[in-house]
């Protein structure tokens, strides 16, 4: 897989950010790899919940219906790092999600010359994260967005899955995230809501809800992917989806199988080279 070329640089990792949310708890997860440990996780989900429906570069978090246990084990097994934050209160989802990306690049130390942040959605998914870091002094990195990022890189629908459990998990028992403690790729666990007006949530999230902070857009290439062999270039090429945007210029997956090969990943490498 190719580095991402992002503000006229490369760049061999990315931190990729989804939230979700259920009546007054919003769940944010960044999960952070590099080019090798994507494909990685892409032979990892395909190994184990194809059985469950997993299609590579086809299937969303909605379309699965995963144990609990399925989920933690995938998390588990990534050789990435991870950062989960929570907020137990009425409270917009996209400005949160902002809040607590920004929050997750603070507490991983995320350096900005050799990684990348990807949010999912459109340009305002962007901005609002840049407004977040701003409003709590953190540098950020060079903030992609990408629309239906789960689609296009294994690690957004790693993120999606996991925030979801998250949420589900807490509704059920509301004192289990204080509970849990850091385990695997976890690093960070943040539970903003005792967190004042004055501390990063209410900053942060005071600037996103009022549009206020410096906003740089970063400037990467954006296509549209309408099928899997589209998605599965603009992953090996480090492309990001865009509504309305002009297809890859090619749809070949023969680098991406030879690539997945040579390290070991011969299965979904397989079913990518039948698509």
């Amino acid at each position: 897989m190719q580095d991402f070329m992002v503000d006229d640089s490369l760049h061999p990792q990315s931190i990729g950010f989804d939230a979700t949310d259920r009546e007054n708890i919003v769940v944010t997860v960044g999960v952070l790899v590099n080019r090798t440990q994507e494909a990685m996780l892409l032979d990892n989900f395909y190994e184990t919940i194809y059985d469950d429906g997993y299609r590579p570069f086809r299937t969303k978090s909605r379309d699965l219906s995963l144990p609990s246990k399925k989920v933690q084990n995938l998390l588990l097994q990534c050789n990435g790092k991870v950062g989960i934050c929570i907020h137990q209160d009425d409270v917009t989802l996209a400005y949160a999600e902002a809040v607590h990306s920004a929050i997750i690049l603070d507490e991983l130390n995320i350096a900005s010359n050799d990684t990348i942040a990807i949010v999912d959605g459109d340009q305002a998914r962007a901005d609002q994260l840049c407004q977040a870091a701003s409003a709590i002094d953190v540098i950020p990195p060079s903030i992609t967005n990408c629309v239906q990022s789960e689609l296009y890189y294994p690690h957004l629908l790693l993120a999606d899955l996991v925030a979801g459990i998250v949420a589900d998990t807490i509704t059920a028992n509301p004192t289990a995230f204080s509970s849990a403690s850091l385990d695997g790729p976890v690093k960070a666990m943040m539970d903003t809501t005792p967190e004042s007006r004055k501390k990063r949530w209410g900053r942060a999230y005071s600037a996103v809800a009022r549009g206020e902070g410096e906003v740089q857009q970063a400037t990467y290439e954006q296509r549209y992917a309408d099928s899997v062999r589209e998605r599965v270039s603009c992953w090996f090429h480090g492309l990001f989806g865009k509504t309305h945007a002009p297809p890859p210029e090619s749809d070949g997956v023969q680098p991406v199988v030879g690539r997945l090969n040579a390290m070991g990943c011969e299965n979904v490498a397989m079913w990518l080279d039948g698509k």
